[in-house]
């Protein structure tokens, strides 16, 4: 005969706030003296020009390209040194900054994200680099089976007008007309905190994950997003 089924314990949810408007969820479990984190914002793809495909997917490359005071190599270092990670990535529909940190370097990791996400660095050097990796990886999907049933997939599913029916990638020749500027645009239209919500998991308590992100509410300033 079969046992009494096993009884998973869910842990409690913490919600909060901040000034400008981002959403914040955790849940405090000390089993390990580890966090991880991530920061999603309503948009990806979804946000992006249909005309100009793929300029999300290169704000978010550049995002994990160095900083305003930090290069590519620097900024590497500097998250290596406190035992953790952080990466940017976009979706079909949320731009996101998630990773995972030792908790006593919980803050510290937070300033580092902060720094890339309010401080990019737009380098002309990484940008090109960025673009070739985008074009590099388009061919590649070309080349792929699974990839192009994926891409043929959404073109019937939400038909051709849809941004979502397109490559998140763009097409050749679209990444090779997206400038800088594009991408600036399209940050400061959409990388907005009232958009999104960060979840936090791990040894750390509601009070100190919301003060470690007190430089991020008071730098980050909110507007309006359609």
């Amino acid at each position: 005969a079969y046992g009494e089924a096993p009884i998973t314990p869910v842990p409690g949810v913490w919600k909060s706030e901040l000034a400008n408007g981002l959403k914040v969820l955790g849940i405090e479990n000390d089993e390990l003296p580890l966090v991880q984190f991530d920061l999603t914002l309503k948009g990806g793809l979804l946000a992006d020009d249909i005309n100009k495909v793929g300029v999300a997917n290169l704000v978010g490359n550049m995002m994990n390209r160095g900083t305003i005071n930090k290069t590519p190599a620097e900024l590497e270092a500097a998250i290596e040194a406190l035992g953790a990670s952080i990466n940017v990535g976009v979706g079909q529909e949320a731009f996101s900054v998630s990773g995972s940190t030792l908790a006593r370097n919980f803050g510290a990791t937070i300033a580092l994200l902060e720094e890339m996400l309010l401080e990019p660095r737009w380098d002309a050097d990484e940008f090109e680099l960025a673009k070739l990796s985008a074009a590099n990886g388009l061919k590649g999907q070309l080349a792929n089976p699974v990839a192009i049933a994926g891409i043929e997939f959404n073109k019937v599913f939400y038909g051709s007008d849809h941004i979502l029916s397109r490559n998140m990638l763009g097409t050749a020749e679209t990444i090779a007309a997206i400038t800088v500027d594009d991408l600036k645009a399209y940050y400061a239209a959409y990388i907005v905190p009232s958009v999104g919500a960060m979840h936090i998991a791990g040894d750390i308590s509601q009070a100190d994950a919301v003060a470690a992100l007190k430089g991020l509410e008071a730098r980050w300033q909110d507007k309006a997003v359609s």
